[in-house]
């Protein structure tokens, strides 16, 4: 009964589609980190999406091993270049098991769904779901105001359902890009979605919708427009937004020109600037001592305690911040596969694009590296806020438009 339930086929009512059970929850497993997580033994574990995902991973596992979709060159790669570099490099396996067994069980059911059901109509149903998410945190900024305090951190900037502004972001910002290409169909959505970024007052989402939507656009004379306006913006717009956007960018250009006091304080200083930059400096260390795969699947933590160990930036008030997540999954990428690794991260993501399509094929896509993008900037967990499922969705949507291709050739 509960397989007949896992493996549900879909209807539809006239226009209307009925989502499957398995739908409901894997799109819903991209909105659940912090309603549903708990810390145990210094990890995060979201217990809807782990349960579901383990339950549906080993109830089909005899179908999922022989299902096709699964990306088992990447996890084959991901373990045996983790183990050369934790061998090379003499670290300990915790992490490593820590990230591959729930990176597998929930990259593979995300594979799985994604591609048992019409994946266009599970990227409409997590659309809709940020829409609700959206108007949440709108009424959540407004019961701000009067001190009813909603899931919210800081009274006026919108956070929804995730911990902090620039995290709801990276689950808000794919859905905003999908209905900026069909405004006209999805119009009351976008608007209601532009409201709730800017409601988050985050320079990371609004960057990353404005390069984005820059990108799938991109013309020679969009790039001479567009980089002068993209400077104007940033550096005299958000950096004079607020008092946020200011100390966070003066900060972050200083110690990139060499100003790295900050890292040899104690007094509490930008806690975003401090985690970008000493992350970054860790993950320079990995290249250097191992250039071709760094330091392994979940090895930046250890590498990040080494390499400190006897810096005064010990007793920074932000020392350790993020050493788990790197600060940004491209930072992590780079710290834990090396140059090799990095590389074939960034070409994946290109490759999957879909240029020259105007239909859905193309919004879905750039939709999903808008994700990406915005972990670039912050966030570096693999399996948090939708990742496997954006990253599913980028390749299995790619794989549709090329057979629809080859079809109507």
């Amino acid at each position: 009964m509960i397989a007949a339930g896992l493996r549900a086929v879909p209807q539809s009512r006239g226009n209307v589609y009925i989502s499957s059970f398995p739908e409901l929850l894997l799109v819903l497993s991209v909105f659940t980190k912090e309603i549903a997580s708990k810390r145990i033994g210094g990890v995060d574990i979201d217990f809807i999406n782990y349960t579901f995902c383990i339950i549906y991973f080993f109830w089909n596992i005899t179908r999922i091993l022989k299902a096709p979709g699964p990306p088992w060159k990447l996890f084959f790669y991901m373990i045996f270049s983790s183990l050369f570099s934790i061998f090379f490099l003499g670290l300990s396996y915790g992490g490593f098991v820590k990230q591959i067994i729930p990176i597998i069980i929930i990259y593979t059911v995300n594979f799985v769904i994604i591609e048992d059901y019409d994946w266009r109509n599970i990227f409409k149903l997590y659309v809709k779901f940020a829409y609700y998410s959206a108007i949440f945190g709108i009424i959540q900024v407004a019961l701000s105001y009067v001190g009813i305090q909603l899931l919210i951190r800081q009274m006026g900037r919108l956070d929804s359902i995730a911990y902090e502004p620039s995290h709801y972001a990276s689950i808000l910002i794919p859905a905003l890009v999908f209905t900026f290409f069909h405004f006209r169909e999805y119009k009351r959505m976008f608007l209601t979605m532009l409201v709730a970024l800017i409601l988050t007052y985050n320079l990371t989402g609004y960057l990353s919708f404005l390069l984005i939507i820059g990108f799938a656009y991109i013309n020679p004379i969009y790039i001479i427009l567009s980089v002068p306006a993209l400077y104007y913006l940033v550096f005299h717009v958000f950096a004079n937004f607020n008092e946020n956007f200011s100390m966070r960018i003066n900060e972050t250009l200083a110690v990139f020109r060499g100003d790295t006091k900050i890292l040899n304080s104690t007094v509490a200083a930008n806690g975003t600037t401090v985690s970008l930059y000493s992350n970054l400096m860790v993950a320079e260390n990995n290249v250097k001592e191992n250039f071709l795969t760094g330091a392994g699947l979940g090895g930046h933590d250890e590498m990040y305690y080494r390499y400190y160990k006897n810096s005064l930036f010990r007793l920074n008030w932000y020392f350790g911040i993020n050493s788990q997540s790197a600060h940004c999954l491209t930072i992590r990428v780079l710290s834990e596969f090396g140059l090799l690794g990095f590389v074939l991260y960034i070409t994946t993501l290109i490759r999957k694009l879909v240029f020259l399509d105007n239909g859905i094929y193309r919004s879905i896509s750039f939709a999903c590296l808008s994700h990406f993008l915005c972990k670039t900037f912050k966030l570096g967990g693999y399996i948090d806020y939708g990742t496997p499922f954006f990253f599913a969705m980028l390749c299995i949507n790619y794989a549709g438009y090329k057979m629809a291709g080859t079809k109507n050739g």
